[in-house]
């Protein structure tokens, strides 16, 4: 029986012009590695079907050394001596055991495979965030020429942070002045006392002064007497107090002032970008500024604008949990105290509140970035030498002003790394205080609403309507009336008054109900976005489950592959077994 068997294997080998093809022999070897082959005769000559994924060099009479180069399967052709030609087939991989231990040890929290597929690496698992998919492909580019050549398969677990940051920046301000002003100024009228004219000031504060003076005198001598004299007040600043006695032709200007100013500014602007990737964020405007270009005559204005208000820029970079931030916060604003005249042009000032920074911060922690506390006092005094130093009396000689700014201003930022199930969108979003339109409910009627005027029927005997009158044509005299009647156009008089009772309340309750339909309409909106969640959240549950099904089904389809071809391989090795003994 064992003859027979063996005579049955010898007809199956193919007889081709007195060559005779062996069996196939598979040669496994990793890139950049080599192997030996004993072929077990004399080699007359070897042939490969790609030199570029590897190469083989005959060491020996028997035995040849085979190069892998590249990923790849190709087959390589044996003749002997004899006539004989036997068929290997060289597969060529990747060293993906020693990656696979990198990704292990690197990343020991995460669940990466790598697989290959001919020329290419395939990346296949969960990560908890998207940082660590991109690590990982910088680790596998290594074991390959391009970057390209590696394939990602790798996807984040439910409920994982993206690479995304919400960024929120917080701008508080807080600016006090106070202004404490004092100082007197006395003076006479302008016609004197007893012809005697006088006046006192430290010249910090403007004091009153005359006009017009005139006067006459008995004589031109020195000392005579005045007869007439006639004057005016010129007052350019009434100061805070202001007193005068005819009686005793004496005033005084009495500067007594206290200020107290007191500003606040809060701005929030927030901002969302990509890992990396920078953003920015600008809320205000741009204001002209006119350029002078060219000389003489070929002079121009050019306009130029340069923007204000609340701009953000920021690099974000996550790390793991913690965040890099290049952040770049800026409030300005208009400033027309300070501005410039130029060739009647007004061009405003800018207050600015700037700073640029780097820094690290964990996820939700709130760090104070940039402060500033500022304190400024000027204090001026003035007063007239030797009888403003006499005590009490020389309060009356001296004059003083004092004016205090304290600033305080302090920028915070929050970063945030947003969830991979966020919504995306808050529900706090900017809504009127009342509708302009409420909405009117389907298939029902809405009342008619109440007359904001009603006519006037107080007037007149028995309410009944007065009879239209035509208006006389102008130069006509009282007495003239027109002997033919004349049909007049009949007017409709409005008159404002007072509304009733009853008028209050059905305006009342239609405001009720107005208000009533705009809460009903606000509670369907929630309801309307609840439902939706709920209908999003279930989609996505279900999509989960089906993905899930797919993924067991795949697994059991591959599980049954890999035994079939175990199964097979066991077969080839027992009939190649069985070819040989009966061979020797």
């Amino acid at each position: 029986m064992g003859r027979r068997f063996a005579s049955a294997l010898i007809f199956l080998i193919v007889i081709a012009g007195g060559h005779v093809l062996y069996a196939d022999d598979t040669v496994r070897l990793m890139v950049g590695r080599s192997t030996v082959v004993s072929a077990g005769a004399p080699i007359a000559r070897v042939s490969l079907t790609s030199a570029d994924v590897a190469d083989a060099l005959v060491t020996a009479p028997t035995e040849l050394l085979i190069n892998g180069k590249t990923p790849g399967t190709i087959s390589m052709f044996v003749w002997d001596r004899a006539g004989a030609i036997k068929r290997y087939e060289i597969v060529v991989q990747r060293d993906l055991a020693r990656l696979q231990e990198q990704i292990k040890q690197l990343f020991p929290a995460e669940n990466i495979e790598a697989q290959s597929n001919g020329r290419n690496i395939v990346l296949a698992g969960t990560v908890t965030n998207k940082d660590v998919i991109e690590r990982a492909v910088n680790l596998a580019s290594g074991y390959v020429d391009k970057k390209d050549e590696i394939v990602t398969l790798l996807r984040l677990q439910e409920g994982a942070p993206t690479n995304q940051v919400l960024l929120r920046v917080r701008f508080a301000e807080v600016s006090r002045t106070a202004l404490t002003e004092l100082g007197v100024g006395l003076f006479t009228s302008p016609l004197g006392v007893n012809n005697t004219l006088g006046r006192t000031s430290t010249g910090q504060f403007s004091a009153p002064t005359w006009t017009d003076q005139k006067w006459t005198k008995d004589g031109l001598n020195f000392g005579d007497n005045v007869t007439s004299a006639e004057g005016k007040f010129s007052i350019s600043d009434f100061l805070n107090l202001f007193f005068f006695s005819e009686k005793y032709d004496l005033g005084a200007a009495i500067r007594a002032l206290q200020q107290r100013g007191l500003f606040e500014s809060l701005a929030e602007p927030n901002l969302v970008a990509e890992s990396g990737k920078e953003a920015s964020f600008l809320a205000g405007g741009e204001f002209p500024i006119p350029i002078a270009q060219g000389t003489g005559n070929t002079l121009g204005i050019t306009v130029q604008f340069k923007e204000f208000g609340v701009r953000l820029n920021f690099t974000p970079t996550v790390v793991g949990n913690r965040i890099h931030l290049k952040v770049k916060p800026e409030v300005s604003s208009l400033d027309f105290a300070n501005s410039v005249q130029l060739s009647g042009f007004r061009i405003p000032a800018l207050t600015t509140r700037r700073t640029e920074t780097e820094l690290e911060l964990a996820n939700g922690q709130t760090f104070a970035i940039a402060g500033l506390l500022n304190n400024n006092m000027t204090q001026t005094l003035s007063k007239i030498p030797g009888i403003g130093d006499i005590p009490i009396l020389g309060l009356l000689f001296k004059s003083k002003a004092a004016q205090k700014n304290r600033t305080e201003l302090v920028v915070m930022i929050t970063p945030v790394i947003l969830p991979n199930n966020s919504p995306g969108v808050t529900r706090e979003l900017p809504r009127l205080g009342e509708p302009l339109l409420p909405p009117i409910e389907q298939k029902r009627s809405t009342e008619m609403p109440p007359a904001h005027f009603t006519p006037d029927v107080s007037r007149g005997a028995d309410n009944a309507p007065a009879a239209p009158v035509m208006a006389a044509p102008a130069g006509a005299g009282d007495g003239i009336t027109s002997a033919a009647p004349v049909a007049a156009v009949p007017m409709t008089t409005t008159t404002n008054r007072r509304l009733t009772s009853e008028e209050k309340k059905a305006l009342d309750k239609a405001r009720k109900q107005e208000h009533e339909r705009a809460e009903a309409a606000k509670a369907a909106d929630g309801k309307l976005m609840a439902k939706q969640l709920e209908a999003e959240r279930k989609k996505a549950e279900e999509d989960k489950k089906v993905q899930q099904k797919a993924a067991k089904e795949q697994a059991k389809k591959d599980a049954e592959a890999a035994k079939a071809a175990a199964a097979a391989a066991k077969a080839q090795a027992e009939i190649d077994k069985s070819a040989k003994s009966k061979k020797d």
